[in-house]
């Protein structure tokens, strides 16, 4: 089955939008899992919203695993149900952090402008890639790919 996979992705068959839905992912989930960290202490370090912090760093992190597990998975044809559930939960963090942003950053005047130039943009770009990678992942083309390696792990199963 391995051969036949690198027969199927040489012979062009995996459509670039699974390829860019699964790139756009993995980079998304990865840039977000490195990002958790210096959220996670920054969020803490405010002591009345340390349950609202831990909340929001606990599905960050999930978010990141999934579009990375879903990233994967799609890029090698096994499904695009972790991809979708990463990237929706995703969005709904950057909204988040976006909220915060506009709410808290933007109103301190001590706060020098690059600072909620970062704190909006950041946010922006991840929400960006992650609805990018959403869309393509639900793509007719995508579709098609993720049906076809379907038929044939099915047909590999029953014949072998």
């Amino acid at each position: 089955m391995i051969a036949l996979d690198t027969l199927l992705d040489e012979a062009g068959l995996r459509p670039g939008t699974a390829t860019w839905a699964a790139v756009l992912g993995v980079l998304a989930g990865t840039g977000t899992l490195i990002g958790s960290v210096p959220a996670g202490v920054v969020l803490a370090g405010a002591s009345w919203f340390v349950l609202l912090a831990g909340t929001v760093v606990v599905a960050q992190v999930v978010a990141a695993v999934l579009l990375i597990v879903g990233g994967v998975r799609l890029g090698t044809g096994a499904g695009r149900g972790a991809l979708i559930t990463g990237a929706a939960l995703e969005l709904g963090v950057c909204a988040g952090y976006l909220v915060h942003a506009v709410t808290v950053v933007a109103s301190d005047a001590g706060e020098p402008p690059a600072a909620v130039v970062a704190f909006v943009a950041v946010p922006v770009v991840v929400a960006a890639a992650a609805t990018s990678s959403l869309v393509l992942a639900l793509r007719p083309a995508t579709t098609e790919y993720l049906l076809f390696k379907q038929r044939l792990r099915r047909r590999a199963t029953w014949m072998g």
